[in-house]
């Protein structure tokens, strides 16, 4: 197994971090409509890198997993029966309880890239090729790294959805109290 590096430090999202810095969300209710439409969308692709890089690491978790169980259970696979067994590991992903988010076409933005380099240094898709020559106790120490890596895209993913949530009520609420309508929208 490839030497990796220690535990992981808090994702960073340079796109996020100026538009939080260079947009008071306190002040939602005195920003123009206009505003807060382009706020939602910078924040919706935002939330679309974030979702599609914890999509890759959820993958490579459930292979890494669907592995080691197998190998707890005394069944040892070989990398091709694993892949044949890829649409029922890949398939048994959990949704949450909330809402889902309507699938917009977006281009990611810079940062996945970035991201899903710091995830090819934790377990790179190459590796998952020779998951049969991983021992037990590497494949739990790569279940490890990815889901906690995982888990903080999960917790960035989640302020973004707080956010846009916020942003999302404000528009809403124009519209219920009449200071903005579908006429103001439909004009420009």
């Amino acid at each position: 197994m490839i030497d990796r590096p220690g535990p992981q430090e808090p994702i960073v999202i340079t796109e996020l971090d100026e538009l939080l810095l260079t947009n008071d969300l306190g002040s939602l209710s005195t920003r123009p409509i206009h505003d807060l439409r382009a706020l939602r969308e910078q924040l919706g692709e935002i939330e679309a890198g974030l979702s599609f890089a914890r999509r890759m690491a959820q993958g490579r978790l459930d292979i890494v997993l669907a592995e080691f169980h197998s190998r707890l259970q005394g069944r040892a696979e070989t990398a091709q029966e694993l892949v044949g067994r890829l649409p029922e590991v890949l398939s048994g992903q959990v949704r949450g309880t909330g809402q889902p988010r309507a699938v917009r076409d977006v281009e990611f933005p810079p940062f996945t890239e970035q991201i899903l380099g710091e995830l090819d240094q934790l377990l790179h898709p190459t590796e998952l090729t020779g998951i049969d020559d991983l021992g037990v106790d590497d494949l739990d120490a790569a279940a490890q790294r990815v889901s906690a890596f995982e888990r903080s895209l999960s917790a960035k993913r989640s302020e973004v959805h707080r956010l846009i949530d916020e942003v999302q009520e404000e528009i809403i609420g124009r519209y219920r109290n009449g200071s903005v309508s579908v006429d103001d929208l439909l004009q420009g």
